[in-house]
């Protein structure tokens, strides 16, 4: 049952402030419900492919799985989950270990715990509030689970009606009170929303009776959403940010697109000896790579008063990788040190020097 899940973190703030030796990788998203800030996202993830990502992941460590109805993947996943809960784990060290750690570390079974789960709601399933109870049971079905930890709208508007109709408006505030409804009823532990913008949050909150949870919104440098999150922050409403690295194909990935960034901060120089210097400070097991840079800018950027911090932590982030490596190097952002790397804050302060502005998904400004 998801009574269980929650995940108790060194403090339950939103906004933590730890330092190398406490590391808070959860927030109290709503009393007694503890959202890991890594989330691993499934998008464009299906079938065996999915399945085989998912169980990776919880291999790996991932404690938060990011799916949505309209993702036609959630069987995939519960069929993962299944797997993952009735596998017994066990491990011993390798061969080549010395006889004292192999007696210290005999054979051991690990207590498996079902992850953080959330999904949302599509648009084609908010036109009614029946139809939106009918989803929520079918999302539980299909992920093979009694309840879940969280549930979102996907979209401050419904399927097949013009962006500028009122109809919106009617449509997700019914909608939202279905989800009320069921989480009333135990079906849902917390609820909230994806791509609302501040004039939808404050039309939904002059009205809900259970104020969202959450708002899953893209964010990135190039798409940094200040005002959007510092306004979300002011309402206790957690900000969990998609797209880190930019749209399909990771474009801010691209290691010649970061490297004209950093010339550009740079004045075009490249640093010389000063930069050459800072580097190798760094040690070996401190390397960060791009993906993890991007990571920590998401773990540590929220509203326009976070610009240039480097000791909270701001919401969460959902990461997308199919690879075992990929999904790897992600979760391993969280291992680093976020304080006390120089290397770290300067490819941030570069980020943070991107002027150009541009969106990967859909924009829901035109919703009305």
């Amino acid at each position: 049952s998801p009574s269980h899940r929650g995940r108790m973190s060194s403090s339950s703030s939103t906004n933590n402030n730890f330092n190398n030796n406490e590391r808070t990788t959860t927030i109290e998203i709503s009393p007694n419900v503890f959202m890991p800030r890594l989330a691993f996202g499934t998008y464009k993830l299906k079938g065996a492919q999915c399945t085989k990502a998912v169980k990776k992941a919880l291999e790996i460590g991932y404690e938060h799985i990011d799916t949505a109805s309209i993702y036609k993947n959630e069987s995939d996943i519960g069929e993962a989950l299944e797997e993952w809960m009735t596998t017994t784990k066990t491990t011993t060290k390798d061969d080549d270990d010395d006889d004292e750690n192999k007696k210290k570390t005999k054979k051991k079974n690990f207590e498996r715990k079902m992850p953080f789960l959330a999904s949302k709601i599509a648009p084609a399933e908010m036109h009614s509030k029946l139809l939106v109870e009918q989803a929520v049971e079918k999302i539980l079905l299909r992920l093979r689970i009694p309840a879940i930890d969280l549930i979102m709208l996907h979209w401050p508007g419904v399927s097949k009606v013009s962006p500028d109709s009122e109809i919106h408006k009617e449509k997700r505030k019914d909608a939202y009170r279905a989800l009320e409804k069921c989480l009333k009823e135990g079906k849902i532990r917390a609820i909230g929303v994806s791509n609302y913008h501040v004039r939808h949050l404050e039309e939904l909150l002059s009205y809900c009776e259970i104020k969202p949870s959450v708002n899953q919104i893209e964010a990135h440098p190039m798409w940094p959403q200040e005002d959007l999150i510092e306004f979300c922050e002011s309402k206790g409403i957690a900000v969990v940010k998609y797209s880190p690295f930019g749209g399909g194909g990771a474009p801010l990935l691209d290691d010649a697109f970061v490297s004209t960034r950093e010339e550009e901060k740079e004045g075009g120089g490249g640093g010389g000896d000063e930069e050459r210097e800072q580097a190798a400070d760094i040690a070996d097991d401190q390397a960060w790579k791009p993906s993890q840079i991007l990571l920590a800018w998401g773990l540590l950027r929220g509203g326009r008063k976070n610009r240039g911090n480097s000791k909270t932590l701001c919401g969460a982030v959902v990461v997308k990788a199919s690879s075992e490596e990929r999904i790897l190097e992600n979760y391993e952002a969280l291992e680093k040190d976020f304080f006390n790397s120089k290397y770290l804050s300067r490819k941030l302060e570069v980020w943070d020097s991107v002027e150009t502005r541009k969106k990967f998904a859909w924009d829901s400004d035109c919703v009305k």
